[in-house]
């Protein structure tokens, strides 16, 4: 192999190697050689009991479902910053810098802000008991650790939405504005510039970012703990519940749900290299 593609190589390597020796590692206490309850002897039923109880499966919808929505909600936010205030004014270097403020906030203080504004006696309980739209706070509809997800789903994406601004910002600076004019100049409208040029140049940059925000989401045990139901259990929260079981028995599922949420953001990875793969060769 060629020295200027074994240096890439390695670099990857290098990189991936945490995940990779974390990989093996839950796989090796998944089948019992390694870890909490390790018998030396390689064992699949701990997977096939995992994989067979149904509390696995909706654990790992509602966690795919809250994960999906705080990941587009994420991305409208910043595309709508991105486009409203694209601009060279004071004003919308302003609304930029603000926009990214959450942007280094630990996730916990996320979600601290949604429980004390969503909460049934938080701010917006209180507010709404002020005006008269509800007989007491405690009268505010459940938003938090609810089966919907509302408050955590809002926490995430007022946390992700940054980020994502921040690319579909630089997106719209390194290629948006040439799009943009040679629309206007073949005569489309504003709407049918924005419609038919700026979503898909955002859509097509911001991509792989949403990928990464949406895998991030998914790993993330902070928010998930302090927000999320009790039934069913978020994804990271079953994981931690499992590996604290009084029965070692039990403690070896928290390495097969490891490795359901690691394929869960791998095969969205793949998935998302092969659509770009496929789109480079088609254009």
């Amino acid at each position: 192999m060629r020295r200027s593609s074994l240096l890439p190589l390695l670099a990857a390597l290098l990189v991936a190697s945490p995940v990779l020796v974390g990989a093996a590692y839950a796989a090796a206490g998944a089948l019992g050689v390694a870890g909490v309850g390790a018998t030396g002897v390689p064992d699949a039923d701990r997977v096939a009991r995992v994989l067979g109880d149904a509390i696995t499966w909706r654990s790992l919808a509602w966690t795919v479902r809250t994960a999906l929505a705080a990941t587009l909600l994420a991305g409208v936010l910043a595309v709508a910053v991105a486009v409203a205030f694209r601009g060279a004014r004071g004003a919308d270097r302003v609304a930029r810098a603000l926009a990214v403020v959450p942007l280094p906030l630990p996730q916990l203080v996320a979600a601290a802000c949604a429980l004390l504004v969503l909460g049934q006696s938080g701010l917006l309980a209180r507010v709404a008991h002020a005006l008269g739209a509800i007989d007491a706070p405690a009268g505010m509809p459940v938003l938090v650790q609810d089966g919907w997800g509302v408050a955590l789903i809002a926490a995430l994406a007022w946390k992700e939405a940054p980020f994502l601004a921040l690319v579909a910002g630089a997106v719209l600076d390194a290629r948006g504005a040439a799009a943009e004019e040679a629309a206007r100049t073949l005569g489309a409208s504003p709407w049918q510039t924005f419609r038919l040029v700026t979503l898909p140049l955002l859509g097509r940059g911001m991509l792989p970012a949403m990928v990464a925000d949406f895998a991030f989401v998914v790993g993330s045990y902070e928010a998930a703990a302090l927000l999320g139901p009790s039934d069913p259990l978020p994804l990271q929260s079953l994981i931690r519940e499992r590996y604290e079981d009084l029965d070692l028995a039990r403690r070896a599922d928290a390495y097969v749900l490891t490795l359901l949420a690691l394929a869960l953001a791998g095969l969205v990875v793949a998935a998302h290299e092969w659509a770009a793969t496929r789109a480079r060769r088609l254009g």
